[in-house]
């Protein structure tokens, strides 16, 4: 998996870099950090949102018109939370016992993003591939009543995860000095993160980011 991801990766980086000094009207630097809410899709267990932190630094080039070319670099923390069902021996429901999994990824995304307006004020919006690399995990505990189990889940997931970026959002400020920018994006993975796994293992995202650029 590793190996055939660096070959796009370095695709789209050679695209993005060369023609700076012919397409390019200017490039900023920056950086942006915020909050996500993370879920499993197509998991068949039930399953919960956890919150996490996503920081990145990014390169952005833009380009004449309103096309802009951004690199991100940075760490993303995404999790999922499994529901199971405590019950007796007669079957009687007891209650919910939640085991909570975080995951840290050094993330990589090169986008193209559309701005709607040349002002001061420049609504936008973009979407591109991401590239996650796991640094850690740290598995959730079901707490049942005389027992504690770990859930073996993360244990089992693969190290390389590919998947899509669509963002929206508005910049404010000086597009030759300082840019602050509020952007809410969606993550989704296209792999899956264990396909030994019954059914897919798939992660979502909501991201909601504050960056400056200068």
């Amino acid at each position: 998996m590793m190996s055939k991801s660096i070959v796009p990766v370095s695709i789209l980086l050679l695209v993005m870099l060369t023609p700076v000094d012919l397409l390019a009207q200017e490039v900023k630097y920056g950086l942006k950090g915020g909050l996500n809410s993370s879920w499993i899709v197509d998991d068949p267990a039930e399953s919960e949102s956890v919150l996490g932190v996503n920081v990145a630094f990014f390169t952005e080039l833009q380009f004449s018109g309103r096309i802009s070319a951004i690199l991100d670099l940075g760490m993303n923390q995404r999790g999922f939370q499994r529901v199971q069902n405590e019950t007796t021996d007669a079957g009687e429901l007891i209650g919910k016992r939640k085991a909570k999994t975080r995951l840290s990824y050094f993330t990589m995304s090169p986008q193209l993003n559309v701005h709607l307006s040349k002002t001061h004020w420049r609504p936008y919006f973009g979407a591109g591939p991401r590239f996650d690399f796991l640094a850690d995990r740290k598995p959730g505990e079901f707490e049942f009543s005389e027992v504690t189990v770990p859930d073996e889940t993360a244990d089992l997931m693969e190290q390389v995860v590919i998947g899509s970026i669509l963002s929206a959002g508005i910049k404010h400020g000086s597009s030759d000095g300082f840019q602050w920018k509020l952007e809410l994006r969606y993550d989704r993975d296209f792999t899956d993160s264990i396909p030994e796994f019954p059914g897919l293992f798939r992660s979502n995202s909501v991201v909601l980011l504050f960056g400056i650029s200068f």
